[in-house]
C-alpha cells in the first residue's frame, strides 16, 4: 500500500527533517507541503 496525498492524489514522502516529522510524517512534494497523518490515505501500489 502506498501513501497519497488527498488533495493531489500524489505519492507523499516520509519526512526526513527530525523536528518536523514529530508534528508533520510525511511530505507532498507536488503540493510541496508538509502534510499530517490524516491529510494522506492509503492506496493499492499498481
Amino acid at each position: 500500500m502506498a501513501k497519497v496525498c488527498i488533495r493531489c492524489g500524489s505519492r507523499v514522502r516520509k519526512e526526513n527533517d527530525k523536528e518536523l516529522k514529530k508534528q508533520y510524517p510525511y511530505y507532498c512534494p507536488e503540493c510541496d507541503e508538509n502534510m499530517f497523518e490524516f491529510e494522506v490515505r492509503e492506496e493499492k501500489e499498481e
